[in-house]
C-alpha cells in the first residue's frame, strides 16, 4: 500500500496532476484549481476553457461528468461515494450512482500475452480453445471464454494492461488532494475526504488482486457446498494469479432477464427469497458475503437455483459486529428511539454526550417517516442509510463494516422488489432476528420495555468483563479520578 498522502512531485506525478486539474477546471471547479496553485505552490497554468454547456448543469451532474472524464480510478471512487449518502448527501449519491464501469476492450492478443506471462505456459498448451473476443469488458479487466484440455468450459478474467500502475498513481494524487482539502477548505471536514480516500484505497487494491478474488469464491463455495438452492462456481487455482482468474463457466439466465420475463418460467418470489437467504447466511453465520449482488452478478440456473458471479467485491464481518448492526436495525424497526440510542452507546458506536436530546428528536423525526404497524413495509437498507446520515452529525463511531453492509442491503432490497412486489427484507430477516435476540420475539410489534431489558441483560452478561477492563485502564491512565 502506498504511503498515505505521499506525493512525489516527480515529472510523472506532476504531469498527471496537471491533467487532473485541467479536467477539474473544465467542469467548472476552477476555484479549487486556483486554491491548489496558490496555497500549495503547484506550478499549474490557469485553465480558461470550459466544457460546452457546463454552466447549465447542476453541481452534482458536473462532479459525475468530471469523474467520467478522469478515468477508471475516479469512476470507481464515484461509485463508492454513490453508496455514502450519509457523507455526500442523497443528491450527490443519486447522481454518482449513474456512473458506468464499462470500457472499450483491449485486443485479444494482448490478453493472451498477459495469460502466458502470468501462467508461464502458452495459451495453446493450456486450452484447446480460447476465444479472443471478450465476453465482457470493464475498467479493471475483461473476460474471455476458453476450453481446458480436459474439455471443461471456463471463463478467464484478465486484468487490463497497466491498470494497477494507473490506479496507484491516481491514489497518490487523491491522498494529496484529500489532505489539501482538509487543510484549506473548512467545509470539506463534513465529507471527511481523508477517511473516504483511505477506505477507497483498501477497496480498489483488493479488487486488483485476482488471487484474493479466487480465494473469496473458494470460501463461499465451501460455505454453501451442502445447499442445493445456490451454486458457487469452481475456481481453478492452478490457473489463477494476481492478474488472471480462471473459473468454471456458468450458463444460465441473467437475473435482469428473469426480472423482465413474462413467461412464467421462473418462480420470482422464490428467487428473491433465495438471494436474501444467501445474504443473511453469509453475513450472520459465515462472516463473509458477496457485497455486489446487483442483477448483472447473478445468474438463475435450472430449478431457480441462484448463482453469484464476480467475487472482486466481498465483505468480511465479525459475527458480533454484524449482530450489533442488525440489533440497531431491530430497534429502529420497532421505533424504539431510546433503545436504539442506548444500544449504540453500549456498543461504542456513539459517545454519550450532551447532545442526546437533540439526537433523540432527530431520530424520532426520521423513524416517524418509516414507522408502520406492518413490518413488511419497512425497507431496512434505506432506513439504516438514512439513520446513519442523521446520527453522523453527532459523535458517531461508525463501524468500518457498516457502509459496505448498508450498500449491499440497498442493492438486495432493490433486486428483491424488482423480482416480486411481495418481497419484504424484514420478513426474510425474521428467522435470523430470532437467533440474534435471546428469546422468541414477535417482530410485528416488539414490546419496547421487554426487548430493551432482554438485550440489556444479555449484553451486560457478555460484555461486563470488557467494561471492567476498560474502566481499570482509564483509571490507570489517570483519565478517571476518584
Amino acid at each position: 500500500m502506498e504511503k498515505k498522502g505521499f506525493f512525489s512531485r516527480s515529472k510523472q506525478d506532476m504531469a498527471r496532476i496537471a491533467q487532473i486539474m485541467g479536467i477539474v477546471a473544465r467542469f467548472g471547479f476552477d476555484d479549487f484549481v486556483e486554491m491548489i496553485r496558490s496555497k500549495e505552490n503547484i506550478p499549474i497554468r490557469p485553465f480558461r476553457h470550459k466544457e460546452p454547456g457546463i454552466e447549465h448543469k447542476s453541481r452534482p451532474e458536473r462532479v459525475r461528468l468530471m469523474f467520467e472524464e478522469l478515468g477508471t480510478t475516479f469512476v470507481k471512487f464515484g461509485q463508492i461515494l454513490s453508496t455514502r449518502g450519509d457523507i455526500v448527501g442523497v443528491t450527490y449519491a443519486a447522481e454518482l450512482a449513474k456512473l458506468q464501469d464499462s470500457m472499450k476492450p483491449f485486443p485479444g492478443d494482448e490478453a493472451k500475452r498477459i495469460i502466458e506471462a502470468e501462467l508461464g505456459v502458452s495459451v495453446e498448451k493450456l486450452f484447446s480453445h480460447f476465444d479472443s473476443k471478450p465476453l465482457a469488458s470493464a475498467s479493471i479487466a475483461q473476460v474471455h471464454r476458453a476450453t481446458l484440455r480436459s474439455g471443461k468450459k471456463v471463463v478467464i478474467k484478465v486484468q487490463r494492461p497497466g491498470i494497477e500502475g494507473t490506479v496507484r498513481e491516481d491514489l497518490r494524487i487523491m491522498h494529496y488532494l484529500a489532505d489539501v482539502a482538509e487543510k484549506h477548505i473548512p467545509e470539506a471536514a463534513v465529507y471527511d475526504p481523508v477517511y473516504l480516500v483511505n477506505e477507497f484505497e483498501r477497496s480498489i487494491l483488493k479488487e486488483l488482486d485476482f488471487q484474493r478474488e479466487g480465494k473469496n469464491a473458494l470460501r463461499l463455495r465451501e460455505n454453501f457446498k451442502k445447499e442445493k438452492w445456490i451454486y458457487i462456481p469452481k475456481v481453478y487455482e492452478e490457473l489463477t494469479t494476481k492478474r488472471v482468474l480462471t473459473m468454471e463457466e456458468m450458463r444460465g439466465t441473467k437475473l435482469i432477464d428473469v426480472i423482465e420475463s413474462k413467461s412464467g418460467s421462473f418462480d420470482k418470489e422464490l428467487i428473491a427469497h433465495r438471494i436474501a437467504e444467501a445474504f443473511f447466511k453469509m453475513v450472520l453465520v459465515d462472516g463473509i458475503y458477496h457485497a455486489d449482488p446487483h442483477p448483472g452478478n447473478i445468474l438463475v440456473l435450472k430449478g431457480d437455483v441462484i448463482c453469484f458471479l464476480d467475487y472482486g467485491r466481498v465483505g468480511t464481518i465479525d459475527k458480533e459486529v454484524a449482530e450489533n448492526i442488525f440489533r440497531f436495525a431491530l430497534f429502529a424497526v420497532d421505533n424504539d428511539v431510546n433503545g436504539l440510542i442506548q444500544h449504540l452507546i453500549r456498543t461504542n458506536m456513539l459517545e454519550d454526550s450532551g447532545d442526546m436530546d437533540l439526537l433523540k428528536a432527530d431520530v424520532s423525526d426520521l423513524l416517524e417517516t418509516y414507522y408502520s404497524t406492518n413490518i413488511k413495509d419497512v425497507k431496512i437498507g434505506y432506513m439504516l442509510s438514512d439513520l446513519v446520515s442523521v446520527i453522523s452529525k453527532y459523535k458517531f463511531n461508525r463501524p468500518r463494516e457498516l457502509a459496505e453492509l448498508t450498500r449491499t442491503l440497498l442493492i438486495l432490497e432493490g433486486v428483491g422488489m424488482q423480482l416480486s412486489p411481495k418481497f419484504s427484507i424484514a420478513d426474510e430477516f425474521e428467522p435470523y432476528a430470532k437467533r440474534i435476540l435471546p428469546s422468541s420475539l414477535n417482530l410485528q410489534k416488539i414490546a419496547n420495555t421487554i426487548t430493551t431489558n432482554i438485550i440489556d441483560f444479555e449484553y451486560i452478561a457478555r460484555t461486563f468483563p470488557m467494561v471492567i477492563r476498560r474502566f481499570l485502564k482509564k483509571l490507570d491512565e489517570g483519565k478517571i479520578h476518584i
